[in-house]
């Protein structure tokens, strides 16, 4: 069960962050551009993992946890430096990082800790320096 946790992820998102535009897997997207030059945005991807009964009793009643993982890539202008991808990226780990967010009855969120993968994980290649982000989380839920 990872779409109420998409659904929780995804709204948080746009409740806290507003600094570029935001491409989500699997929708229509136009990359933003900047006097006729690409402009920064954000890549965003949600992995599910396992699902893992961890309290027994009456269904309805016991707990579930599904972990998972959420990406971001920030996609800057190739050439511009890596700063802007950097802020971009520090304030995702403000909001992401250690966070607990969509609370409804039984289900809830809870992020750990953000990693940035500088110098790592980046590549520029084609328009875009490339720098991936990303940051574990734990579905709860009563089923």
């Amino acid at each position: 069960m990872l779409a109420p946790a998409v659904a929780a992820i995804k709204a948080y998102l746009a409740a806290g962050f507003s600094s570029c535009p935001v491409r989500w897997q699997n929708e229509d997207f136009k990359p933003p551009v900047d006097n006729g030059r690409p402009a920064i945005y954000i890549e965003a991807e949600i992995i599910g993992g396992r699902n893992a009964l961890e309290a027994f009793g009456k269904p309805g009643s016991r707990l579930f946890i599904h972990p998972g993982l959420i990406r971001f890539y920030v996609l800057a202008r190739k050439g511009s430096g890596i700063e802007a991808a950097l802020t971009i990226a520090d304030e995702l780990s403000l909001l992401f990082q250690r966070a607990e967010f969509g609370r409804s009855g039984d289900q809830l969120v809870r992020t750990q800790d953000f990693s940035v993968y500088d110098g790592v994980a980046s590549v520029e290649d084609g328009n875009y320096f490339v720098l991936m982000t990303s940051v574990p989380f734990d579905f709860y839920y009563a089923g």
